[in-house]
C-alpha cells in the first residue's frame, strides 16, 4: 500500500516542479510587444547602405619591421619607401593584387600621408600619385571601400 502513495507523491512533486519551470519560462518570454526591430548598421555608421562616411580610413601598421610602400599592388613593383610598425596611415581604398602571406588585398594610401618615409633613391615620376601597402600588415580601423 505504500507503493501507490510514493508513486502518487513522486508524480505530484514532478508535476509541481515542471509546472513551476513552465511558468518561469512563460514569464521569461513576456517582453515588450509591438516594438520595431533594432536597426543594425554595419561599416561606419552610415544610414545608407554602401555609403562611406569619411574620405579616408585610418589603419595601423602591424608588421614586425618596416613595411614597404610600393608603386602598384604587387610585390614586384617599385619600392617607394617604408612605414614603420605602430604608425597610422590614411587608406583611400583597397584592391586585389599579389598574395602576401595568403592575403591578396592591398591598400592605396591617401595622397597626403605623413606616416610613410619616402625613399630618396626612388625616382619622383608617375608613381607619386599611388602608394600601396599590403593589407596583411595593416589593421584597418573601419571599413575600406574598393578602388574604382
Amino acid at each position: 500500500m505504500l507503493k501507490p502513495t510514493r508513486t502518487t507523491l513522486a508524480l505530484a512533486t514532478g508535476s509541481l516542479v515542471l509546472g513551476l519551470v513552465g511558468a518561469g519560462a512563460s514569464v521569461a518570454d513576456d517582453g515588450p510587444e509591438n516594438l520595431p526591430p533594432r536597426e543594425i548598421v554595419v561599416g561606419g555608421g552610415s544610414a545608407e547602405p554602401g555609403a562611406y562616411p569619411e574620405k579616408y580610413v585610418i589603419g595601423k601598421v602591424v608588421s614586425k619591421g618596416p613595411l614597404t610602400v610600393r608603386s602598384k599592388p604587387s610585390t614586384r613593383s617599385q619600392s617607394l619607401g617604408h612605414v614603420y610598425p605602430n604608425s597610422k596611415v590614411e587608406i583611400e581604398c583597397k584592391k586585389y593584387g599579389d598574395k602576401v602571406d595568403g592575403n591578396r588585398i592591398w591598400y592605396r594610401l591617401a595622397d597626403k600621408n605623413g606616416s610613410w618615409e619616402h625613399d630618396a633613391a626612388a625616382p619622383k615620376r608617375a608613381y607619386e600619385k599611388e602608394r600601396w601597402v599590403s593589407a596583411r600588415y595593416v589593421k584597418n580601423l573601419s571599413e575600406v571601400k574598393y578602388c574604382r
